[in-house]
């Protein structure tokens, strides 16, 4: 267990340039705009209002550092922006089990650990089906456990904010 929440997205893909990219096209496609700008002293931000992107490579895979109450939520986009890239997003509250989940073809396909789904309408299979990519054949991590050590050990290369396009601070 982990003494403070954590939580990121592993995607298929050796560079965080090219992970960057994609990222840019999730984060305009759900109106966001990139923000380089500072957070004023107080300023009480909405949830998703800011989202802070680390990114960073893990293997064969990049891993992209997100806030821990937004991991799901944004790996839901990006599924469905990007429906043929399996990926993997791993939440993990201090104190606590993480929760490890994959995603494909435009939605979350299953989990291992507990989550409340909230990101769709259904509870997500805590068996992978058949028909699902094995994590392991494409790289991604197999456990739970398996991804939050590699969360933990992630070195930071590039980093990418954005900013909700309703907030007050536009």
């Amino acid at each position: 267990m982990l003494e403070r929440s954590d939580a990121g997205i592993f995607v298929v893909s050796r560079e965080p340039e090219g992970t960057l990219t994609a990222l840019k096209q999730v984060m305009m496609r759900k109106r966001y705009r990139a923000f380089s700008g500072s957070i004023p002293e107080g300023y009480p931000l909405a949830l998703d209002e800011r989202l802070l992107f680390e990114l960073g490579r893990a293997g064969a895979l990049t891993l992209a550092r997100t806030p821990v109450d937004s991991v799901f939520r944004v790996a839901h986009w990006w599924t469905q922006e990007f429906p043929e890239q399996p990926l993997a997003a791993v939440r993990c509250y201090a104190h606590s089990s993480p929760c490890l989940k994959f995603f494909s073809g435009g939605r979350p396909t299953w989990r291992i650990g507990d989550d409340h789904d909230y990101e769709v309408d259904y509870e997500v299979p805590t068996r992978r089906a058949v028909d699902v990519p094995d994590p392991e054949t494409l790289g991604l991590p197999t456990s739970e456990r398996a991804a939050a050590a590699a969360l933990s050990t992630l070195t930071v290369e590039l980093i990418s904010s954005w900013l909700r396009a309703d907030s007050r601070l536009s």
